[in-house]
């Protein structure tokens, strides 16, 4: 099961990092990018992190891998997480997936169940700790309630708001003795370059799943929702100026989103895209 190592991580080191970047003000990115996310690298002062996705021959996605470097150990990787996808037949969905946190010992098979329309609406650890997620798509809303043991204690909801193809708010609420309190509540502008994790297959069905899954797990990138790159984050949450966050992009030569870096961090504080 994916361990609660970082409920707020969109909110916490995802929109920190990825919402005060400033590289290439000359542009904001071309809207529609046809490749595919193969990596991304978040680098800090010290630790890197690698967020890692492979696809087939078809494009369907087959695995996500999480790796975290100290910076102190060189190339050593010092944990990991890995999300393995499964498929039954010629079928574009996956039915689940094997997740293992080898570091922690950690191993267990997820079955995954959709909706008429392909959405997710399930994700259930099968080997008997319990964990389970719902996925329920009420109005313009993604609600993502998790549950780690089977327990309400210390179980998640994660409520995203989607507008015009982009999320555009977020709240948090973890259940602690019985109490649901609020972690986070958090809102998102956009600028006109595309996500580096979008692509409209997965957006629509494995999204909110991949979303949860490095919520989560490491953090790092998690948006494969939205269409388009955040430029600005406010509201409320750990680590989240008053005044909120704005970025800029960097782009390639092809106008695909490269990098993104905080404003006023510190040196060498960065994420990274690459692309199949």
């Amino acid at each position: 099961m994916p361990p609660k190592t970082a409920l707020l991580c969109t909110i916490a080191f995802c929109l920190i990092l990825l919402s005060c970047h400033k590289s290439d003000s000359s542009s904001q990115g071309n809207p529609v990018n046809n490749s595919y996310l193969a990596s991304c690298r978040s680098y800090a002062t010290d630790y890197l992190q690698i967020d890692s996705l492979r696809y087939d021959a078809n494009h369907h996605l087959i695995r996500l891998d999480q790796y975290v470097k100290d910076n102190s150990n060189g190339n050593q990787i010092d944990d990991s997480l890995n999300f393995v996808f499964t498929y039954a037949g010629n079928g574009s969905l996956p039915t689940g997936y094997e997740y293992a946190h080898e570091q922690a010992g950690q191993y267990e098979t997820h079955q995954l169940t959709y909706d008429g329309q392909n959405r997710i609406v399930k994700d259930t650890g099968v080997n008997g700790s319990g964990y389970v997620t719902y996925f329920a798509y009420p109005g313009d809303k993604i609600v993502a309630t998790v549950s780690f043991d089977g327990s309400v204690d210390g179980s998640q909801i994660d409520t995203l708001t989607v507008s015009g193809g982009n999320v555009t708010q977020e709240k948090v609420y973890i259940n602690e003795s019985g109490s649901w309190n609020k972690q986070g509540d958090v809102a998102f502008g956009h600028v006109a370059g595309a996500n580096p994790g979008y692509k409209a297959e997965i957006a629509g069905s494995l999204g909110p799943l991949l979303y949860i899954l490095q919520v989560n797990g490491f953090g790092g990138y998690s948006d494969y929702i939205s269409k388009s790159l955040t430029n600005k984050v406010t509201g409320t949450a750990e680590g989240l100026p008053g005044a909120g966050i704005n970025y800029t992009v960097g782009v390639d030569a092809t106008g695909r989103i490269s990098s993104i870096t905080p404003a006023g961090a510190p040196a060498g504080t960065k994420m990274v895209f690459t692309y199949y």
